[in-house]
């Protein structure tokens, strides 16, 4: 079960946050972590540029990662968020690495592209109770899967892992998709598919150039054509229909009607403060604790110092004031903004239902 802190400071924040405009968010102490184990992957997506990176001797061991937890244990994280820009289980000591978290009495979820599930890894994976796990997946068939993440026959390699997860008994999984030109034709089957899978849910989020092409010219132009957007329009109305009739897709309404406004002007458009950096803590393959995977500047390493220390510190603190205030790239990612709108004065009681959904995940009571 969580613990007491987890469900205070998350409660907290969701009462003062909408009613102080965002500004006790950073009062309170963030009780989630996410990081990143690893740089590498085994995909060949085309929505992104993670899969030209080399494996990165530097990246921290398993044992540093052990020490990193432990600092963010005695600051009061109680769940973490494992992640990695490319794939997690291209570390063949990922699994020690969650270890780690569980044998410090923290929870965690984890988010992978799920290729490299074995029914052996899954039933390792499953005596360590994961709180969730988030398959990426951004299209339905082998073919769509070719074209979107560039691995031959890759749907049906995770359709089968996803059952070895579910015959090892891990129940809470769910999709995560990026709503793209090139899959939009899935985007309604992404989300039958979960449903037939019986998995807990799919979640969508924008695509965003400077997040998965950082090193690339931008094509986000693509994105505000008009045609598409009509498109964008429907398939959204589309995906809304299902959500209320099935309850399968878990975003808010208020985020996937934003999704057009956001192709429209991705560089300006920011609806609510981001208080990303204040709502929880985010920590790169080095141990360098940084506000968010757009501003990447280290503000501390665990390695060498407390997560304390680095809180308080002032760069932590104009960080944090930086991107409440806009000056970023403003994503429209839903990792961060699904949190945003929920803890937004506007859409507080718009994204309520999704509220009360996190908060019954967070208590492990099912959907």
């Amino acid at each position: 079960m969580p613990s007491f802190k987890l469900l205070r400071n998350e409660a907290l924040r969701s009462t003062l946050s909408p009613l102080t405009k965002g500004k006790a968010s950073g009062l309170i102490r963030p009780t989630i972590a996410a990081i990143y184990i690893t740089s590498f992957c085994n995909s060949r997506c085309n929505m992104c540029d993670f899969w030209k990176n080399d494996h990165d001797p530097n990246e921290l061991t398993s044992e540093q990662w052990g020490v990193v937890f432990s600092r963010l244990r005695a600051f009061g994280v109680d769940y973490v968020g494992v992640n990695a820009s490319g794939e997690m289980f291209t570390r063949p000591d990922a699994i020690e690495i969650l270890g780690h978290i569980r044998d410090l009495g923290m929870q965690f979820g984890l988010n992978s592209n799920g290729t490299l599930f074995t029914r052996r890894r899954s039933q390792r994976l499953a005596k360590l109770k994961p709180r969730s796990i988030t398959i990426g997946l951004d299209g339905v068939g082998d073919e769509s899967y070719m074209i979107t993440r560039g691995l031959k026959r890759g749907f049906s390699k995770v359709s089968r892992n996803i059952d070895y997860l579910q015959d090892a008994g891990i129940s809470n999984i769910s999709i995560g998709s990026v709503l793209m030109r090139e899959n939009i034709d899935d985007w309604v089957a992404l989300a039958e598919f979960a449903l037939e899978k019986k998995l807990e849910g799919i979640r969508f989020t924008a695509y965003h150039d400077s997040y998965f092409n950082p090193e690339s010219a931008p094509v986000g132009s693509q994105y505000f054509d008009e045609e598409f957007l009509s498109r964008v329009e429907c398939e959204i109305s589309r995906l809304l229909e299902v959500k209320r009739r099935t309850g399968i897709v878990k975003n808010s309404e208020a985020y996937l009607r934003k999704i057009g406004d956001y192709y429209r002007n991705q560089r300006s458009f920011f609806p609510a403060p981001c208080l990303q950096g204040s709502n929880r803590i985010e920590i790169d393959t080095y141990g360098n604790v940084n506000l968010c995977s757009f501003l990447t500047e280290s503000l501390g390493n665990l390695l060498e110092k407390d997560m304390e220390e680095i809180w308080k510190s002032i760069e932590h603190q104009k960080a944090r004031d930086a991107a409440f205030h806009g000056k970023c790239p403003r994503c429209f990612l839903s990792c961060y903004w699904e949190e945003n709108l929920r803890l937004s004065r506007e859409d507080f009681f718009p994204t309520l239902p999704t509220s009360i959904q996190r908060s019954m995940r967070l208590l492990g009571s099912g959907r």
